[in-house]
């Protein structure tokens, strides 16, 4: 069997795609150059760590989309519900617990969704 044979060529191109060998660079003031290294002696991360994670996310980012954060969602959740409890409430009718458990219900179903409109939105201006 050739060392240089086709499949050899082939595996070897396959196993060093894998390496990191291109650079990515930018300058920095003094400033910023001094927030990056408080932030990486924050986060016990090498400069080169802490870049390559924050590129590696954005780029998820943006292939994923648009996704609204954990407190967004539940903050939407709470205003749906006072929405949702404000008028029966205001008007004077009497709500039933099977009526409360069903907004209950129906908000956790919609509230993801409806933070991602927020978003949305928030994002067009």
């Amino acid at each position: 069997m050739a060392l240089l044979d086709e499949g050899n060529l082939l595996a070897e191109r396959a196993r060093h795609a894998k390496f990191r060998t291109n650079h990515v660079g930018t300058k920095l003031n003094e400033a910023e150059l001094h927030e990056l290294g408080e932030l990486v002696a924050k986060r016990k991360e090498t400069p080169a760590e802490l870049i390559r994670g924050l590129i590696l996310r954005e780029l998820k980012r943006d292939k994923e989309g648009m996704k609204p954060s954990v407190e967004m969602v539940e903050i939407t959740a709470l205003r749906l519900q006072i929405i949702n409890l404000l008028k029966p409430v205001l008007t004077g009718i009497k709500m039933t617990t099977d009526c409360f458990d069903g907004i209950v219900k129906e908000v956790k179903l919609r509230k993801r969704g409806l933070a991602l409109e927020v978003l949305e939105d928030y994002e067009k201006g």
